[in-house]
């Protein structure tokens, strides 16, 4: 697959490119409707996997950086790893904006979950929420124009992409390891008194309880090491969301089973650790942040079986030269 992209310049036609969108919509849409992700359950835009994949991949954030993608994709051998539907390749979101190739990564990325759509998942990033929470650096609208001209290029974004984008998962739990999300945990007090277990987590789910609110603080949420007054957060300086401390992330740990919080969102040296190893940012975007580095997660069930902190998990992190 990635080879017939590689001749194509990664600039697919309008029409495939509409088709491939349209085809992991009605995929999302259909797991969403059954309930059912391979090796577990899908609650609206809560994944619980009850089992530890055989080989777990996570891609942190891409940002339109489409040649280091397919470096990675390379790198963990993906037609392998993907044919195995045991296996997992996680992606945290953010594809698109900032980079060079929104596009290609988008297609690239439904291209993955329409061949492998047992073992490819979605999660959604704050770049993909921009009707929600816009802000000034999406600028995908105008590579669609650019690409495709502005008529066709609004009417792929407003009837394709924006639904897509609306299917993709907020959360996944991997039972008894791993909270996974793109930003941060939601800081509510009162949410998080009711937050006992994930028969809780599935109940907000179920009911399509996640509005706005939470949805902000998933996707836009950071974790700081201190946080003035004592308290458990405080406003964030991206003007969305908050800074959460530990304490918000132990009580989420406890509440879902879980031993360690995934998330990508922040630009880092290809991952960082907070909260004393409660917490692991992975980022995999070099193009749009060339003072950072870019990183991706592949462990197996047997190495993230014992795996109590993040330090340990860190280990299985790869930097991409």
């Amino acid at each position: 697959m990635l080879e017939e992209l590689e001749e194509s310049l990664f600039e697919p036609g309008p029409r495939e490119f509409i088709e491939a969108i349209e085809a992991a919509t009605a995929i999302l849409e259909r797991e969403r409707h059954t309930c059912y992700i391979r090796g577990g359950k899908l609650y609206g835009p809560v994944g619980i996997l009850d089992d530890l994949p055989e080989d777990l991949v996570v891609i942190g954030d891409i940002h339109g950086d489409l040649q280091t993608l397919i470096m990675i994709l390379k790198d963990v051998d993906y037609e392998r790893t993907l044919s195995n539907p045991h296996n997992k390749l996680i992606f945290l979101g953010d594809y698109v904006d900032r980079g060079s190739n929104s596009i290609g990564v988008l297609y690239t990325v439904c291209c993955l979950k329409l061949k492998f759509p047992n073992s490819v998942l979605l999660m959604r990033g704050n770049h993909e929420a921009p009707l929600d929470f816009p802000f000034f650096s999406h600028n995908l609208p105008n590579e669609l124009t650019r690409r495709y001209g502005r008529n066709l290029g609004k009417l792929i974004y407003d009837d394709k992409i924006i639904p897509f984008f609306q299917m993709l998962i907020l959360i996944i739990l991997i039972k008894r390891q791993l909270l996974i999300v793109h930003g941060g945990l939601p800081t509510d007090r009162e949410f998080l008194g009711k937050l006992h277990s994930e028969k809780e987590l599935e109940f907000v789910a179920r009911q399509q309880l996640f509005g706005n609110a939470l949805t902000e603080e998933i996707l836009w949420n950071d974790p700081v090491e201190y946080i003035r007054s004592g308290q458990d957060w405080e406003y964030s300086r991206r003007g969305y969301g908050k800074h959460f401390g530990m304490t918000v992330s132990k009580k989420w740990l406890e509440a879902t089973g879980s031993k360690i919080v995934v998330r990508g969102h922040e630009p880092c040296a290809g991952f960082k650790i907070n909260h004393g190893g409660a917490v692991l940012t992975l980022f995999s975007c070099h193009e749009a942040y060339p003072g950072f580095e870019a990183a991706y997660l592949k462990v197996s069930q047997n190495q993230l079986a014992p795996i109590s902190h993040s330090d340990q998990l860190a280990v299985y992190v790869k930097k991409i030269r």
